[in-house]
């Protein structure tokens, strides 16, 4: 068993879906949560010049430190083996989670700008039209995953995605991404998680 630790403040937002992938894959590890600076700038004040690039998640693994979200989720998917069973597979894999990124961090940029109407666009035209688009590639792909006819981290990353979304009602457009957000959410080892993590602002 890898001696594991993730390091993030006590918010889901960036680490989240590296808690999941953790979760699902029933590994142990030192979830370490630090204060976010606008509660009290000390703790990550302290730790940020420690960083390898003054931000995270910080993903330590058997003593080897990896950074930026996506690349320590990635690397997590594939050592519990949903990152894609070939190297067909895990572009298709890619694919979907940075379209889902491109999501994450438009609405990202317009929450922090604080730019209302923008967000409303986004969440009322560009994520439902993407929907439509990922709706299509689960239809292409045997109608029940995202890639491969089998669970991938796709298939978590929209999971995750869907949950934080404070209306959810445009999913029931995409019939088969509602079904597969559903079945996920009912794994044992998400669904447990889900209902234990430490409630938070995001």
């Amino acid at each position: 068993m890898a001696d594991v630790k993730l390091t993030y403040f006590n918010l889901r937002a960036r680490a989240e879906p590296c808690r999941l992938l953790l979760a699902y894959g029933g590994i142990k590890y030192e979830d370490e949560r630090i204060t976010p600076s606008w509660e009290d700038p000390a703790p990550w004040g302290a730790l940020k010049a420690s960083t390898p690039y003054g931000q995270l998640p910080m993903l330590t693994w058997n003593g080897t430190v990896i950074c930026q979200s996506m690349a320590c989720a990635r690397f997590i998917a594939k050592e519990i083996g949903i990152g894609g069973r070939t190297n067909l597979e895990c572009a298709q894999v890619d694919e979907i989670i940075d379209a889902i990124q491109d999501l994450i961090n438009k609405g990202a940029t317009l929450f922090f700008a604080k730019d209302d109407e923008g967000m409303k666009k986004h969440m009322s035209e560009t994520v439902p039209a993407a929907f439509v688009q990922i709706e299509k590639r689960i239809e292409s792909r045997g109608g029940q995953f995202l890639v491969g006819n089998a669970f991938t981290f796709a298939d978590l990353h929209l999971f995750a995605y869907v949950s934080e979304l404070p209306d959810k009602t445009f999913v029931d457009a995409t019939p088969k991404i509602k079904s597969l957000v559903d079945r996920v959410g009912k794994l044992p080892n998400i669904k447990a998680w889900v209902e234990s993590r430490p409630v938070t602002q995001m």
